[in-house]
């Protein structure tokens, strides 16, 4: 059954005698209202009797004299937020009885926590029907029963419709359909497995305005079953506005209406002036009832559209194959990379303090034993590289004891620090490929070419946002030309960029899901192996929601139908289709061949060598060819003397 509601309106016929009593009794049993509100424009006796019955029922009860009451405020009389269940009733054959209920109207007291019950006298005045047709405030989430009073053999009884309209915006009728009835003897009787939300949710074939965004060029609501229906990425079409589309499709056949949309080219907008562009614009405006599509679920949107269902993750990022060049780049294959400069740091001066340590011995045994060991710091730090690289110990230093014990501690250094670099540098061969860049800064300063998906949002961001590290990513990837036929444009669709990922070189931005369906038909095993994601510019927007325009009378129905699709399973099967997942690496690890950047550290140590060798040599040269000159000329001048 429909909720029970907080507020309860009652028009009744200006007699209130001890039958109508018993039936208004019953019916506050029934609502478990806890207080109540008479308009009336009756004489105080008959206020009276009521006010004794309530008070038996341990209600609290107010009277409004209409008649005498000039210029009512409603607001002043129901407050907008009551947190008790109030009971209105009111006296229909008041003078001014419509115009303070099209009060009530305007302010919305239809469509929100009220219920209203309308009775009727006998029905052939007609009164009851004519006020409900002129409120605009009765829609379809509206709580309002029309009682119809018959008289059949001196007995009389009271049959309860439940009013309501499917669209009275569009030029829909107030439907009465019954569902209940009391008489003095059986009281209140309802109509078997009654329930509102079926009753009101066939919607008879009735046509809703909708809306959904397509950045395409051409395209009118005609087209729109025919390019949304059908899963998979087309150009101009992102996928999160498919599967909104399949669940406003479960909506429009459980519900049993039809949609004529108008096509918007971008989410949001706004003019100088303040006018609203955009899905956003046409729903804040009230011209559309539904929409294909979702939006972000900012924290000031609240306030301007009704959320029906949290909807979808939105995972936008860079999508780019891992290549040798990018793991150099970001020093996978640095020969520093397997130990930290920590490690390095204490390596390099125990090495040296070995140094020092083999020339003090050197010295100190040659003033003792006056042997040959007393060699110079170059000649030990050929000694200590040799002894490094295990190319064995001269046989002069290994005969002294001390000097073993010194050499045997490097040797177990050597062995120690050798073992754990090997083991690093085999394991990330075998077992674990290069990350890669995986954050927006690091994308910019990798080597790789960036394409972003051809759609509006892309375009709005980076001709307005503020933000420094989109701009530097504008400037430095977006902004210089590209030319050359083979290059993939700024701007592309997830078709075209693929055979470009797989390339390598190339990162493509994208909410992800779009691109592993289009990956999954291009890339072998090994290639999807490779496949890496990098943090992508939307990420402080994440959720998705379903919404309509605020206060829209579908809301509450339309919230009941998608829990219930959600219980069922739909929800998740209809995410399977459209919202794809990575590809699983089911490969075999790939031992990516190792670069010249990753052995360049020893070229460039043989480089040095060979340069200071050829310095040194030349530098020696010269020397000697000075001192044997100068060698002669003193022979030429001791011979000549």
């Amino acid at each position: 059954m429909w909720p029970h509601p907080l507020f309860l309106g009652i028009f009744l016929c200006p007699h209130i005698d001890a039958f109508n009593t018993d039936f208004i009794v019953d019916f506050l049993k029934v609502k478990q209202s806890k207080s109540a509100v008479f308009f009336h424009c009756g004489d105080d006796v008959e206020s009276y009797r009521m006010y004794r019955v309530m008070m038996e029922m341990n209600l609290s009860l107010r009277f409004i004299n209409i008649g005498k009451s000039t210029h009512l405020e409603v607001l002043e009389v129901l407050p907008q937020r009551n947190y008790a269940r109030t009971t209105c009733i009111f006296d229909c054959s008041c003078g001014g009885s419509l115009e303070l209920l099209k009060k009530f109207s305007e302010q919305r007291f239809f469509n929100t926590t009220y219920s209203w019950l309308f009775l009727d006298d006998d029905g052939s005045s007609g009164d009851g029907r004519e006020i409900l047709s002129k409120l605009e405030g009765i829609q379809i989430n509206s709580d309002v029963t029309s009682v119809k009073q018959i008289t059949f053999e001196n007995e009389t009884s009271y049959e309860l419709q439940d009013v309501y309209t499917i669209g009275k915006h569009l030029c829909k009728d107030v439907y009465h359909t019954t569902y209940g009835q009391w008489n003095a003897i059986d009281g209140l009787v309802f109509v078997p497995n009654y329930n509102r939300y079926y009753t009101r949710g066939n919607f008879g074939g009735l046509q809703l305005r909708g809306t959904t965004v397509i950045d395409r060029d051409n395209v009118t609501g005609a087209d729109v079953d025919s390019i949304l229906s059908i899963p998979g990425s087309e150009p101009g079409i992102v996928v999160f506005v498919k599967y909104h589309y399949a669940l406003l499709d479960f909506l429009r056949h459980y519900h049993n209406f039809s949609i004529k949309y108008r096509v918007a080219r971008g989410w949001a907008g706004r003019l100088k002036t303040g006018y609203r562009l955009g899905m956003l614009g046409i729903l804040g405006r009230n011209e559309a009832d539904v929409a294909a599509t979702g939006i972000f679920q900012r924290i000031n949107r609240h306030a301007e559209f009704d959320i029906i269902h949290q909807s979808w993750e939105f995972r936008a990022g860079f999508i780019y194959r891992i290549t040798p060049e990018l793991s150099n780049a970001a020093g996978g294959g640095d020969f520093f990379k397997p130990f930290d400069s920590s490690v390095w740091i204490a390596t390099s001066l125990m090495v040296l303090l070995i140094v020092v340590i083999l020339k003090l011995s050197g010295f100190l045994i040659f003033k003792t034993f006056e042997n040959e060991l007393n060699l110079s710091w170059a000649a030990y730090i050929v000694v200590v590289i040799g002894t490094i690289s295990q190319q064995g110990i001269p046989g002069k230093i290994s005969r002294i004891f001390s000097v073993k014990i010194v050499l045997s501690s490097l040797l177990m250094l050597v062995l120690v620090v050798y073992n754990y670099y090997t083991s690093v540098v085999v394991g990330g061969l075998l077992s674990s490929p290069g990350m890669g860049p995986e954050t927006v800064r690091e994308i910019i300063d990798s080597p790789l070419v960036v394409s972003f998906r051809d759609i509006g949002y892309h375009k709005i961001l980076f001709r307005e946002t503020k933000v420094p590290i989109i701009r530097e990513l504008y400037d430095k990837k977006v902004k210089p030309s590209r030319e050359g036929k083979d290059m993939l444009a700024v701007y592309s669709d997830i078709v075209t960029a693929v055979p470009f990922l797989k390339r390598g070189g190339y990162a493509f931005h994208c909410e992800m899901t779009e691109a592993f369906q289009e990956i999954a038909y291009e890339f072998d095993a090994n290639d999807i192996c490779e496949l890496r994601t990098a943090n992508g510019l939307f990420n402080d927007l994440r959720l998705m929601s379903f919404v309509l325009p605020k206060r829209s009378m579908y809301t509450e129905m339309f919230r009941i139908t998608m829990m219930r699709i959600q219980e069922v399973g739909l929800i998740k099967r209809t995410l399977k289709i459209y919202k794809i997942e990575k590809p699983i690496c089911q490969s075999g690890g790939r031992v990516n061949p190792v670069e010249f950047f990753g052995v360049s550290t020893a070229f460039t140590v043989l480089g040095v060598g060979m340069a200071l060798s050829i310095v040194i040599v030349v530098a020696e040269s010269i020397s000697v060819r000075k001192s044997k000159k100068a060698e002669k000329d003193n022979k030429i001048f001791k011979q000549r003397r």
